[in-house]
This record gives C-alpha cells, structure tokens and sequence, in this order.
C-alpha cells in the first residue's frame, strides 16, 4: 500500500435502490422515495440520499483495505457538491495520497482521497478517509 494506490467502482443509481436505501434508513425525505416530489424538485427527478453515496464508497475502501489485512475506520468527512440523480452511473474512486506506520497502533496509518463522480464528470461527492491496517 502506498501513494497512489486507487480503487475504482462503477454503480448505477436506480429508482429502487433510492427508495430502498432511504427507507431502511428511515431518511424520510420524499425526494427520495416519491417520483413525483422528485420531479417537482429542483433537480428533475428523484435523488439518492447523501449517506447512500457515502455508504457505497466508505464499503468499497473497507473492502478494498481488508483484503490486505485488518482495518478499521479512523475518521472521514464528506462535502457533497451535485445530486445523484435517480439512473446516474457514478464512478466512485479512492485514491491512497499518504501511509505512515504507527507503532503505538501496530499498524499503517492509510489516507485516502475520494470522488463519486457522474457520467458527465461532475464530482457530487469528496471525501477524505484514514483507515488503519494492520497486516
């Protein structure tokens, strides 16, 4: 693991997995869950939920980072900047940008970088993720 390590995913947001997502996770924001409140809002058609988004990329780095040893999630933060529309194809990707060994941890300190970003490359979401790894 080292800068510069990334890990890409396509996902493709469609009316079900919206309204699904929203619902288990009680976020009651009909723009979510009702085609029409979706249609009547500013962006032309359902949307999915932020943390549906932020879900999706943090298990793709946990899974991407298991597979290397164990790890654990120390901190994130996420600034939303475009909808993800209901049919968007969203490119989600991270990208290692530092590693530091931790002894106290007995483990690497990984930081990573990442975007979901739609089919007409508009960036709707970044985030900055540290995980430790320990192997």
């Amino acid at each position: 693991m080292k800068p510069g390590d990334a890990i890409s995913q396509d996902i493709t947001f469609d009316a079900r997995s919206i309204a699904e997502f929203a619902d288990r996770t009680g976020d009651k924001n009909p723009v979510h869950a009702d085609p029409q409140a979706g249609a009547a809002s500013r962006f032309g058609k359902r949307i999915a939920s932020g943390q549906h988004v932020v879900s999706l990329m943090l298990g793709l780095a946990a899974t991407w980072l298991a597979r290397r040893g164990t790890s654990f999630g120390l901190g994130c933060a996420f600034r939303f900047t475009a909808a993800v529309r209901e049919g968007d194809a969203i490119a989600l990707r991270w990208t290692v940008t530092d590693t530091i060994y931790k002894e106290s941890l007995r483990g690497m300190i990984v930081v990573l970088e990442g975007t979901a970003t739609n089919s007409e490359d508009l960036v709707c979401c970044r985030g900055r993720l540290e995980m430790l790894l320990q192997s």
